[in-house]
C-alpha cells in the first residue's frame, strides 16, 4: 500500500466551469465525475488506482453558496459558504447539489481537491471569484440575460457593452429571495447604452451586498424589430471574512 498521502482533483487540475443546476457525483474509487446530464470525465487519478480505500479530507468550492454537499452517507453541508472543507473524515464519494439560481443555467462553477490524508495536504482558497461573459443579441422584449445568487460574496462589478448598431437600454435589479425585484438606485430609469465607440459600454460596481442581482436588457428602440449584439462581463469577489 501507498502510505504516501496522495491528491485528488480534475484530471487538468482546473476548476470546472459551465455547469448547469443539479447533482454532479464525484466517485473517488473509480475517479470519475458525473454530471446531471449522465456525462462522465476522470479525475487525476482514483483510488484504485493506487491500491487505498477511502479518502479523509476534501476542499470544495462552488460559485453558488446555496448549493450542497454530501459526503460519504453521513454529512451533509448547506451552510451558505463558497469554500467547505473537512478534515479527519474517510470517504469514497462525494455529491454535491447545485440549485437553480442562475441565468444562464449553465454557468456555475466547481472546484475540488481531497486527500487520502487526514489533513488537507492543500492549502484551500478563501479569496476567490466568480466571473464569466455573455454574448446575446437584444429584442424589443424586456429580457432577463443575466441572474445569480451571490450571497456570500462583498464586491459586484457587472459590464454591458453593446456591441450592436443601435441603442440598448440596460436594467439592473436585486433580490432577496429571488422572486421579487427592484431597481438598483442607478436604474429607476434604464440606463441607454449607445452604438457610439468609446461610450458603447455601462459599468456598474458595488459592494452592497444583496442576495441576487439581474441584468435586464431591451431595444431603446422597440418597434423596429432589430436584434443589437452585446456582451456582458461580470465579476463576483469574495475577499473579506477570510
Amino acid at each position: 500500500m501507498n502510505n504516501l498521502g496522495q491528491l485528488f482533483t480534475t484530471s487538468d487540475g482546473d476548476e470546472l466551469t459551465g455547469l448547469v443546476a443539479g447533482d454532479y457525483f464525484l466517485d473517488f474509487m473509480q475517479g470519475t465525475i458525473t454530471q446531471p446530464s449522465g456525462t462522465t470525465t476522470n479525475m487525476n487519478k482514483s483510488l484504485n488506482d493506487i491500491g487505498m480505500s477511502q479518502c479523509n479530507s476534501i476542499g470544495v468550492w462552488i460559485s453558488d453558496a446555496d448549493a450542497k454537499i454530501f459526503i460519504g452517507s453521513t454529512i451533509s453541508l448547506a451552510d451558505h459558504q463558497l469554500s467547505h472543507i473537512v478534515n479527519n473524515y474517510g470517504f469514497t464519494n462525494v455529491r454535491v447539489n447545485i440549485p437553480t439560481n442562475s441565468t444562464p443555467d449553465a454557468s456555475n462553477q466547481m472546484f475540488f481537491m481531497a486527500s487520502t490524508d487526514g489533513w488537507l495536504g492543500y492549502d484551500f482558497p478563501k479569496i476567490s471569484h466568480q466571473r464569466e461573459e455573455i454574448a446575446g443579441t437584444s429584442s424589443d422584449t424586456l429580457t432577463t440575460i443575466l441572474s445569480k445568487h451571490v450571497g456570500a460574496y462583498n464586491q459586484f462589478l457587472i459590464t454591458t457593452e453593446n456591441a450592436g448598431s443601435q441603442s440598448i437600454d440596460v436594467t439592473i435589479e436585486f433580490s432577496e429571495n429571488g422572486t421579487d425585484w427592484f431597481p438598483d438606485q442607478a436604474y429607476t430609469s434604464p440606463i441607454t447604452v449607445t452604438a457610439v465607440a468609446g461610450s458603447n459600454f455601462n459599468a456598474f460596481a458595488t459592494d452592497v451586498e444583496h442576495h441576487f442581482y439581474r441584468v435586464r436588457i431591451v431595444n431603446t428602440t422597440t418597434s423596429a424589430g432589430h436584434a443589437e449584439a452585446f456582451n456582458i462581463f461580470y465579476n463576483f469577489v469574495k475577499d473579506r471574512g477570510v
